[in-house]
């Protein structure tokens, strides 16, 4: 696989972060999976730990149902790249919103994705998702 020697690896996985946001924000389970490898564990917050693409997609299509469901957002801090082979190490915070009987409830804390570039481009192979400390 040849790799662009000169690319900004960080700049690209920040849009691909975007891209994932805006896919929450407008409901498609499917589209957010897409950014994830086949074999993804996702670690939620204070749940389940999710394996696979499609335990991801059902669960994301799940709350994505609820007419309360206001979305989940993260924000990168900091994006650390490591050569051979090429993956990135991406921290940050993250904030979930929905509604419950006309009140807006929030949920906030940190996490943890490492992603691994491939032929297909970059792709998220492990996410870990925390509370914030009250």
């Amino acid at each position: 696989m040849h790799i662009p020697a000169m690319r900004d690896h960080a700049a690209d996985i920040r849009a691909l972060r975007r891209q994932s946001n805006a896919a929450i924000a407008a409901l498609d389970a499917q589209y957010v999976v897409s950014f994830m490898d086949d074999d993804v564990t996702v670690a939620v917050a204070g749940g389940p730990v999710l394996t696979g693409r499609a335990a991801n997609r059902a669960a994301f299509a799940q709350q994505m149902a609820d007419p309360g469901f206001g979305g989940y957002v993260r924000t990168p801090e900091q994006i650390i790249v490591h050569e051979q082979p090429l993956r990135a190490t991406e921290r940050g915070q993250w904030k979930a919103r929905w509604r419950v009987r006309g009140r807006v409830h929030e949920q906030d804390g940190h996490y943890t994705a490492e992603w691994r570039h491939s032929d297909m481009g970059w792709l998220i192979t492990a996410e870990t998702y925390t509370n914030a400390a009250r």
